[in-house]
This record gives C-alpha cells, structure tokens and sequence, in this order.
C-alpha cells in the first residue's frame, strides 16, 4: 500500500514538471509609418504643378481695356489724312497711306494701312448706294482698275466707348458685294462724341 502511494505522489509531481507555462499577450506595438514610395511622391508633385502652372503663354488674360471716364463731354472731330505711298515695286501703280485723325484733348493719328491709288471719301448717298454700314461716321472706297478691285473701309463709333474700323473687298464681277469685317478698334473714354470732320489734306 506505502508502495501504491508513493509510486501515485512520483507520478503527479512528474506531470506537474512537464506543464507548459501560460502564454501571455506580447504588447501590440503599431507598424511604423509607411513612407511614401517615389512613385506615389511623384505623382503628388505632378499634380501639384499642374495645379499651380501658369496660362499657356505664360501670362494672365489681360482685361479689356477700359478708360475712365471724362468729367465733362469732349467732342472729337475724325477724318482721314491721305499720303502717297510710293511702291517701288511697282511704280506704275501708286500706293496710298491713308490714316485716321481724331482731334481732341488727347489727339490720335491711327494708321489704317496702304491702298491702291487715291481712295475715295463716300458721302451719305454713296455710302447708301455701296451698302456702306448703316450710321458710320465716315468711310472711302478704294479701287484697283487693273485687278477690278474695290478696297471699302467704314469708321463707326460703337457704344459711345469705341471707334470700329471695318473693311471688305469687293470683286467687280462677283454678284454681291463682300461682308465688313472688324479690323481693329480704338477704345475711348465715355461722355465722349464723335463727328466727322473735314478731310485734312497733307
């Protein structure tokens, strides 16, 4: 019997030595920050140089040119001044330069351009008869006998702010005359009149 017990006490201490120990939870430590790969970088970087790229051409779009008003009307006076234009190209067939004259207290000389021969200045009748613009100030019509064709030019004062020059070429053997077309525009201050004047001869 002393045999049994001791043989039973041997056996349990045995099994008590052979016990796993209790696995205890290893603290969560968080991953480091994941840093950013070159390729994820660079894509950041291209967007923001697009982001902030300037206009194509590099500058902002530029306002629309608009000059302050006068304290008090001012009227100019508007004509047109020819001169010869000689071309040496081609001698027998004289140029003209013909320029836009505006008097006032900021007087203006714009250069129109060249035309064959000595333009003609259109009167109200004339212009009707041509199909000038309706209500333009002033206007000449040059012609080339030796091509049949006319070169139109029209001024007109455009929303009390502009002077609109306008232009066509007309075919003597086409069926209609050709459509005005804007060739530039000179800007103007308000509370300012416009009417044509006398031609200036020079």
């Amino acid at each position: 019997m002393k045999s049994s017990i001791l043989t039973l006490s041997a056996a349990l201490l045995l099994a008590g030595c052979n016990q796993t120990a209790p696995v205890t939870s290893a603290p969560m430590v968080p991953p480091p920050e994941a840093a950013a790969t070159p390729a994820a970088a660079g894509k950041a970087d291209s967007i923001t140089a697009v982001a902030a790229a300037p206009a194509a051409d590099g500058t902002a779009a530029a306002p629309e040119t608009v000059i302050p008003a006068l304290k008090e009307v001012e009227t100019l006076k508007a004509s047109f001044r020819f001169q010869p234009a000689p071309d040496a190209d081609d001698p027998a067939h004289p140029r003209t330069s013909a320029h836009l004259v505006v008097q006032g207290s900021a007087p203006m000389d714009i250069d129109l351009g060249k035309f064959v021969g000595k333009p003609d200045v259109v009167d109200a009748a004339k212009a009707k008869a041509a199909n000038f613009p309706p209500g333009m100030l002033m206007g000449f019509r040059s012609y080339s006998a030796a091509t049949g064709t006319s070169s139109d030019l029209a001024v007109l004062h455009v929303d009390g702010r502009r002077l609109r020059v306008v232009q066509r070429r007309v075919e003597e053997t086409a069926p209609e005359g050709g459509k005005f077309e804007t060739s530039r525009e000179v800007p103007l201050p308000a509370n300012t009149k416009v009417v044509a004047a006398a031609m200036t001869k020079k």
